[in-house]
């Protein structure tokens, strides 16, 4: 006979949230929410030298903030999440006026070092499509980024700079670490580690090899698939891809015969997919 086994999961309360916009500012937002992910440049980690424009190189070497494009860019705490993931980033506001034109485009690049192994430092890169806006616009642009980190301290060196070549700059220390009541638990990345935040939560893996001795779990997992934010219209994708990691790491443990899934808005009182065996 099989064990039963029941597994709940909620919206993970953790993640970078998006700042309330003017009706101006939201398309803005919508295109930097949509492009959040960062790509990391080659050359990145140990004893690599990523290839940087020379006046990009030297803003993130000199250390000194810059406002040629006025931004404010504000560090996020990293965060570890249900899917053992510390989650850190950025978020950065530019006044729509600077940004006023036909279109332009907002390159982020920025390095991430951690304090254990300082010669092994990883860039990354994120690029927003800014579509246009009227010169008489009012209030300001939202962007955000976000990055994943394992246990450790880091130091990261951020820049934005726009189609004139202006840059806004910023650097700030960050640590990751694992309260004591929570040291057995083992996280999804190593530490002093940096990777880019994963943005295809749906993609494809590798099929499991199953336990072949003892008796398979047979699993039912209850899934709340609400926004954290009552007033929300939408799970923000950083709880979405919360979810999905949760519930990829079940899928993965070899234990597990079978599974049944009940997916469920906690809000609306509505079941939205059920599947047995």
């Amino acid at each position: 006979m099989s064990h039963n086994s029941y597994i709940g999961a909620c919206g993970a309360p953790n993640g970078i949230k998006l700042v309330p916009p003017s009706l101006k500012a939201l398309p803005i937002v919508l295109l930097a929410a949509a492009g959040r992910g960062q790509t990391i440049l080659p050359g990145s980690g140990p004893g690599g030298q990523a290839h940087l424009f020379n006046t990009d190189a030297a803003v993130l070497e000199s250390q000194d903030p810059r406002k040629d494009l006025p931004c404010t860019a504000t560090s996020v705490k990293p965060t570890l999440g249900f899917d053992l993931k510390f989650h850190s980033g950025y978020e950065v506001s530019v006044p729509l006026k600077e940004l006023a034109g036909s279109q332009n485009l907002l390159t982020m690049i920025f390095r991430v070092t951690p304090q254990a192994h300082k010669d092994e430092p990883v860039y990354l890169s994120q690029r927003v499509n800014v579509p246009a806006i009227e010169e008489d616009a009012h209030g300001d642009a939202y962007l955000q980024g976000s990055f994943d980190v394992g246990e450790g301290k880091y130091h990261v060196d951020w820049l934005m700079r726009d189609r004139a070549e202006r840059v806004c700059s910023s650097y700030w220390d960050i640590d990751a670490s694992v309260p004591p009541k929570d040291k057995p638990v083992a996280l999804d990345i190593p530490p002093n580690t940096v990777r880019s935040t994963d943005n295809e939560p749906f993609k494809d893996e590798p099929a499991v090899q199953r336990a072949g001795s003892g008796a398979p779990l047979n699993v039912k997992v209850i899934v709340n698939f609400a926004p954290q934010d009552s007033a929300a219209a939408a799970l923000h994708p950083l709880d979405m891809n919360a979810l999905i990691s949760i519930l990829r790491g079940i899928a993965r443990e070899p234990r597990i015969g079978t599974f049944s899934i009940v997916a469920f808005n906690l809000q609306e009182r509505r079941v939205l997919y059920r599947q047995e065996d």
